[in-house]
């Protein structure tokens, strides 16, 4: 039996709900429960909310059937494609059991979704429809579950993983590090110190890569040293050999730059472009010497169509320990005048500091750079700038850069594809934001270790989700204007959005109903190709 009962809400509004009866198997007693099947308006009719809102459903209502369950569908259907899209569900099974590969893979889909923290993750995991939605996963469950994975099995997958992304054409990699904050100062893979978000709490160092092409994050690894940028990279080599990873070619930054470095790549036979610091003693020499050279007709070139602004860029073949690598130099006008400009900004604002008294200490190297300060009895304090170190700055390197290549000959494709690494950078970010990320919440080493591989994954899934997306909102204007996306969404307004999407099972004979998709659902929908009525 069934009977609708209503709730008067303080802010004014009436809830409806449908007061069910049923028998109880596991208690082996009647029971009833409440479901909510809308609201009332002004006339007091009721508005159905998103479960009871298709005809069909109401009729069942009225028949007096009764909800056996009500799922969310809408961030699993797209969330199963990326996953299927990616090959991940079939290597995970083939490192983890069934119920463990299921609970990693629901969990990363929970992390996807924007439920990073366990206690979150469950809830999700319960009313979404996911591999493990059966389990009835407790936070204490899927935290035992994380601690279990061992780092052979991670090994063993991210080996897998690494070759599955080096098939085909060579990819061409992003390698980056990032510091996440934990609250575990017992936790061996941390270390002391200030972190990106300047707080006193222990960090993690996560290193990342990231392919180009594919979009898709390709090897990670937690530090358990405080080490530099630059030293990571021996390390990263170690790794890379121990995946027996083929042909990688990875884009690296200023900060990954050393002789020490540049000469374990080139031993390891590891394609390699990476940007010389221009204090560099070779660098700096090239600069002096190529400097009129490369602002030639000849050298001009502009790096996309929308750039109005040329650049100049030569390319002069050397050897390093004996192999060879191709050294890229770089002039933009643009740049120059930009840095120019900065300097004498700041120029003004050190000496409105030092004819205040207030000065900061961060900025005493300046003072003593470009300033000459004198007190007199009759004058009092006079500040006068240094002309001649002004000029030195203006006359200096400044504009210029260079980026050093074992495998890129060519200096426009060089920094095409350096200017591109961009992407490992929002790639951190997504781990960090969207991914919950900057709070590792995690006791114990077994417990970070299996937290991270779970938001490795979720990270692979994100990556596929956001480069679909990307796509669709690209060629947006070459399909029916009623199923374009209406705006480029980000990952987490597109997650809200198909928050909603639900199909409820009834019991009888009734069966699944399955809510009508908003317009912005179907959209997104489409752009990853699910069929929904």
């Amino acid at each position: 039996m069934s009977s609708l009962t209503y709730h008067h809400n303080p802010n004014g509004v009436t809830y409806v709900y449908r007061q069910e009866s049923y028998w109880d198997k596991a208690k082996k007693r009647p029971s009833s429960r409440q479901v909510c099947v809308g609201k009332l308006d002004a006339n007091g009719q009721i508005i159905y909310n998103q479960r009871f809102k298709n005809p069909e459903a109401r009729e069942a209502l009225e028949r007096g059937e009764t909800v056996a369950e009500a799922l969310l569908i809408g961030q699993s259907l797209v969330l199963a494609k990326a996953t299927k899209d990616t090959g991940l569900e079939r290597v995970l099974l083939r490192h983890f059991e069934s119920r463990e590969a299921n609970a990693l893979l629901s969990l990363s889909w929970a992390m996807a979704a924007g439920r990073g923290e366990m206690d979150l993750a469950n809830i999700w995991l319960e009313e979404n429809d996911c591999p493990a939605h059966k389990e009835s996963l407790s936070s204490y469950d899927l935290s035992r579950i994380l601690a279990s994975a061992s780092q052979s099995q991670i090994d063993d997958f991210l080996g897998e993983w690494t070759k599955r992304q080096r098939k085909g054409s060579p990819e061409l990699d992003c390698y980056d590090l990032t510091l996440a904050s934990s609250n575990d100062p017992s936790n061996p893979f941390e270390d002391w110190g200030d972190n990106h978000d300047k707080e006193d709490l222990s960090r993690i160092n996560m290193a990342l890569l990231v392919g180009l092409t594919s979009r898709v994050p390709t090897y990670y690894a937690l530090r358990s040293e405080k080490m530099s940028d630059a030293e990571t990279i021996a390390s990263f080599i170690k790794g890379l050999k121990k995946y027996k990873a083929e042909r990688v070619r990875v884009l690296l930054d200023y900060g990954f730059y050393s002789a020490a470095n540049i000469s374990l790549m080139l031993e390891a036979d590891i394609g390699f472009c990476v940007p010389a610091p221009t204090t560099a003693i070779w660098p700096g020499e090239m600069i002096d010497k190529y400097r009129e050279a490369v602002e030639m007709p000849e050298h001009m070139f502009h790096i996309s169509v929308d750039e109005r602004e040329a650049l100049y860029g030569m390319t002069v073949q050397d050897k390093i320990d004996g192999r060879r690598v191709w050294k890229h130099l770089y002039f933009d006008t643009a740049r120059r005048v930009e840095h120019i400009a900065s300097l004498f900004a700041a120029l003004r604002r050190w000496e409105i500091e030092l004819l205040s008294g207030e000065t900061k200490e961060k900025n005493k190297w300046a003072y003593e750079r470009y300033f000459t300060v004198k007190t007199t009895p009759k004058r009092g304090l006079k500040v006068t700038r240094k002309q001649e170190a002004i000029n030195a700055y203006k006359s200096d390197r400044v504009g210029y850069w260079v980026i050093l290549s074992n495998r890129e000959k060519d200096a426009t494709a060089a920094l095409a594809a350096y200017r591109a690494r961009a992407l490992v950078e929002s790639r951190l970010s997504d781990l960090k934001k969207d991914l919950a990320f900057s709070r590792a919440r995690a006791s114990g080493a077994s417990a970070l270790r299996g937290r991270a591989f779970a938001q490795f994954l979720a990270l692979i899934l994100t990556a596929r989700i956001r480069s679909v997306m990307t796509a669709a909102w690209k060629g947006r204007m070459d399909i029916p204007k009623e199923d374009r996306l209406s705006r480029r969404y980000s990952l987490a307004e597109m997650m809200a959005l198909l928050g909603s999407y639900r199909q409820t099972r009834f019991s009888a004979r009734y069966g699944v109903v399955v809510s009508a998709p908003t317009k912005a659902q179907r959209s997104i929908f489409r752009a990853f190709g699910i069929a929904v009525v």
